[in-house]
């Protein structure tokens, strides 16, 4: 007895059913092959963890950068007769868009900044030193100061006092707060450090970077007001403004004490007397006796 022949429909059913099923088949195959790659596929990345972005540096301390890496390895460059890996190099280190270090480890290390602003850039780099591609790097920005790391500035004029009568002539004192004092050398500004001007009825005499007292001469006469302001390295003012005024009268010298009588001047004076008393005494001593009287 012959065997039925096959439903005509059934043979184009089948086919239809197992192309979803080899197509299904083909994509397990292919995430299980992504998935069983080695970890060298995956991309290095890189952060840095300290200094963060915008921070102040103060005190003129040195910055500590920290940072982590993974699926990357760090050896020495160079390596004669070996072949890098894809994810194996070592790390270059950018100031200001200026390489300053190459890093063969993750330790953290510290660069010496001057003041004002910079951008600390780390970049990953294959073991002959060309860049990774895609490309691995970080970067922050900060700020470096010699003054102090917070607080708002201000300056106070201790001497001369509100109202005060003087010379032509008189020292200044003040005192300052939150405020390093530098010298202006056309450095960046910094928060938190740069000079004294003393105004004369809003002029500017004299910039200075001294905690000392400061003489003010050839003062016009009459009621004056001197002014004592912090300022940036640029002499732009600082933000709040850090200003301190005390009005004065200036009267003929002859009228009040001198500023260097008033201001420790006594023991000058009292040297230059004690210097003619000595030198009248030597000249006294050295002067011959007289001889009254015939010879004996």
């Amino acid at each position: 007895m012959r065997p039925p022949k096959p439903d005509a429909m059934s043979d184009p059913l089948a086919r239809r059913c197992s192309i979803p099923l080899a197509l299904f088949a083909f994509a397990i195959l292919l995430v299980v092959s992504i998935s069983s790659s080695p970890a060298a596929a995956v991309a290095p990345s890189l952060t840095i963890v300290s200094p963060t972005e915008g921070a102040v540096i103060a005190n003129g301390t040195p910055v500590l950068v920290q940072f982590q890496v993974s699926n990357f390895a760090f050896v020495q460059p160079g390596r004669v007769g070996q072949i890098g890996s894809p994810n194996e190099g070592h790390a270059n280190v950018f100031l200001d868009a200026q390489l300053v270090r190459l890093l063969t480890d993750v330790e953290p290390f510290s660069l010496s900044l001057i003041s004002g602003p910079h951008t600390i850039q780390i970049q990953l780099v294959a073991d002959n030193g060309t860049t990774l591609n895609p490309d691995v790097s970080a970067s922050v920005r900060v700020v470096t100061t010699l003054g102090p790391g917070g607080g708002v500035p201000r300056i106070t004029i201790l001497s001369p006092t509100r109202l005060e009568s003087t010379g032509h002539g008189i020292y200044v004192s003040y005192r300052i707060e939150n405020f390093t004092l530098v010298e202006p050398r056309g450095q960046p500004n910094a928060p938190g450090e740069g000079h004294v001007q003393l105004l004369v009825e809003g002029v500017v005499v004299m910039e200075v970077i001294q905690y000392e007292p400061v003489l003010l001469v050839s003062l016009p006469e009459g009621d004056i007001t001197i002014s004592a302001r912090l300022v940036n390295n640029d002499n732009t003012t600082l933000t709040p403004d850090a200003r301190a005024d005390v009005p004065i009268h200036v009267v003929a010298s002859s009228s009040v004490s001198l500023p260097l009588v008033s201001n420790g001047g006594v023991a000058l004076l009292l040297a230059f007397i004690l210097v003619v008393l000595i030198l009248r005494r030597r000249k006294v001593v050295a002067r011959p006796p007289n001889n009254r009287g015939g010879s004996p």
